[in-house]
């Protein structure tokens, strides 16, 4: 498996195909593994790169801070080392973050963005907010990541007959250095790119599950708030999108790039 030192850290990554180039961005405590049928899929007609975020499957873990902005600079980083002036960005939940982070930041680096079940912040100051920390932070601690990582990944599918998935998944959460997970879970709260989102123009997907954590009518009021940005609902699917709808997933994330390469 490929890896290059970006940042000082080390960042593996899967690299197939030929064409535009394609990033898919992973979310918390999983891993580009999770990206498998969009690699195999994408990558007939598409460069295909799926890092691990730092902290994350065999990339370096650094006793250091994690951020959405640290995680950004990585893949700015790696596309420098990668000779790619800009990409076709897809981000599942942290992944959708980073996205977002780097429209925000460096909106050159970006063909198009799909942002799937994620959004472009995430609070700290509602209740909510602090009760889905507080909760996740509880059930760390009081259980550990092995059964922390199983209730993750039983709430991540809407739908039935997906054992081997939840397996696979509470399997990688598992696998978390806990103090690595910890960081990067905090992290995630406060953070937020919302004074710039109307004037991002970089043309965007959000894709979401219909039974996604947070609901539909969200997603659609973060569409109409920027300038070039249209929504798709992808219909009994939870927060899991890209792995438990892989077919649907797959159509939609071609259709848009299709559709944005050829208005270039």
């Amino acid at each position: 498996m490929p890896a290059v030192n970006v940042n000082g850290v080390t960042i593996a990554y899967v690299d197939q195909g030929q064409g535009e180039p394609v990033i898919l961005l992973h979310g918390l405590g999983i891993s580009r593994e999770d990206w498998q049928p969009q690699i195999k899929y994408l990558s007939q007609h598409y460069r295909v790169i799926a890092p691990d975020f730092r902290g994350h499957g065999e990339s370096e873990k650094p006793d250091t801070n994690y951020s959405i902005p640290i995680h950004a600079a990585d893949i700015s980083a790696l596309m420098d080392k990668l000779g790619l002036g800009a990409a076709h960005i897809v981000g599942l939940s942290m992944g959708g973050m980073v996205a977002f982070q780097l429209a925000a930041d460096s909106p050159e680096r970006l063909l198009s963005m799909t942002i799937v079940n994620s959004g472009p912040a995430l609070p700290n100051d509602t209740f909510a907010a602090k009760k889905m920390l507080w909760m996740r932070l509880l059930l760390i601690h009081l259980f550990g990541m092995k059964r922390f990582g199983r209730k993750v990944a039983e709430n991540m599918f809407a739908s039935d007959g997906h054992d081997h998935l939840i397996e696979s998944l509470a399997a990688q959460i598992a696998s978390n250095p806990k103090k690595i997970y910890l960081r990067n879970l905090k992290s995630l709260f406060g953070w937020s790119v919302l004074p710039q989102l109307s004037t991002i123009k970089t043309p965007t997907l959000m894709l979401t599950g219909d039974k996604d954590y947070s609901p539909v009518a969200i997603k659609q009021i973060i569409v109409d708030a920027m300038q070039n940005a249209k929504l798709v609902v992808i219909k009994d699917s939870g927060h899991g999108t890209p792995i438990e709808k892989p077919e649907e997933t797959n159509a939609a994330i071609e259709a848009f790039i299709r559709g944005c390469s050829a208005s270039e």
